[in-house]
């Protein structure tokens, strides 16, 4: 569970969906929110201000605007005004200090109109040594939900999986939890023709594999006491991920960055990423424990 969460903000309402869910998904957290200084956006001519001091009054605004939205909800919020590249900026807070989770709004724009979406919050999720969470969605509509919600872990049998449904369970226990796992399967046929062909037994084996995946998931369910719904699917597992959040309107994506099936990675960084990055809702990336090759 979350002790300290760093909310990196620049003003946009995106930005800001970010703070409203760290307000209301960690309660009992420490917030930092940080605002950068890029002294290579927004290049101004012929004012007599510096666009240095433009900016870091902009900034200033943006960080007394989030301190007012955390006080209404009778929370403190540290803040930081800090001048370089967004990323590098964002990535040393969470290194040098007592930061574990970053909470970072995202909406794919190009990073020279958003300075802490797109581009940059990807890198965050890349480079971050801590967990992550992308929030895609606008400030009304997060605050429209009711948060944890529902939320849905895929889930591959590995270290990193467990450790996000973990997560998951023991961050957001009030929430309904779904275990997915995706069969990556080593072919592309209705499974109605495969019967009575040596496919048979190749589907047999993913299909043991799927059960024994759920049971582990629900076993660690089970150990807390607490109950969760388990779903398998087959095909490309980012597709089948962010399909089945948008499908079944789950509040939230909760998954390992890293991962492996016995064959192969199934939730390696760039699913984790491509998850991140065109998920509709709101996606939680874990850190486990290294994958090792």
């Amino acid at each position: 569970m979350p002790q300290h969460v760093l909310v990196p903000l620049d003003g946009s309402d995106h930005s800001f969906a970010g703070l409203e869910y760290s307000l209301a998904s960690f309660p009992d957290a420490t917030l930092t929110a940080v605002f950068v200084v890029d002294p290579t956006h927004d290049a101004t001519v012929g004012t007599s201000e510096s666009t240095r001091d433009r900016a870091e009054d902009d900034g200033e605004r943006v960080l007394d605007r989030a301190v007012d939205r955390a006080e209404a909800d009778g929370r403190e919020l540290r803040t930081q005004l800090r001048t370089g590249t967004p990323h590098t900026e964002i990535l040393a807070v969470a290194s040098e200090t007592d930061v574990d989770h970053v909470v970072l709004g995202s909406h794919g724009e190009s990073p020279i109109k958003r300075p802490f979406l797109g581009h940059v919050s990807e890198a965050v999720v890349r480079r971050a040594p801590v967990s992550t969470t992308v929030v895609p969605e606008t400030t009304t509509t997060v605050r429209d939900r009711e948060l944890p919600g529902s939320i849905l872990v895929p889930v591959d049998g590995s270290e990193q999986a467990e450790a996000a449904l973990a997560y998951a369970l023991e961050t957001f226990p009030d929430a309904t939890h779904t275990a997915l796992h995706v069969q990556e399967l080593p072919f592309d046929r209705p499974r109605s023709e495969i019967q009575g062909t040596y496919l048979e037994e190749t589907l047999r084996s993913y299909e043991e594999r799927s059960a024994e995946i759920l049971e582990a998931a629900t076993a660690l369910a089970d150990d807390r006491g607490m109950a969760i719904e388990t779903e398998t699917t087959a095909g490309k597992p980012a597709t089948e991920i962010v399909d089945d959040a948008d499908a079944n309107d789950y509040d939230q994506v909760v998954m390992g960055s890293h991962g492996r099936s016995l064959t192969d990675r199934l939730f390696t960084g760039t699913v984790a990423e491509r998850v991140a990055r065109r998920s509709p809702r709101t996606v939680t990336l874990v850190r486990g424990a290294p994958v090792e090759d």
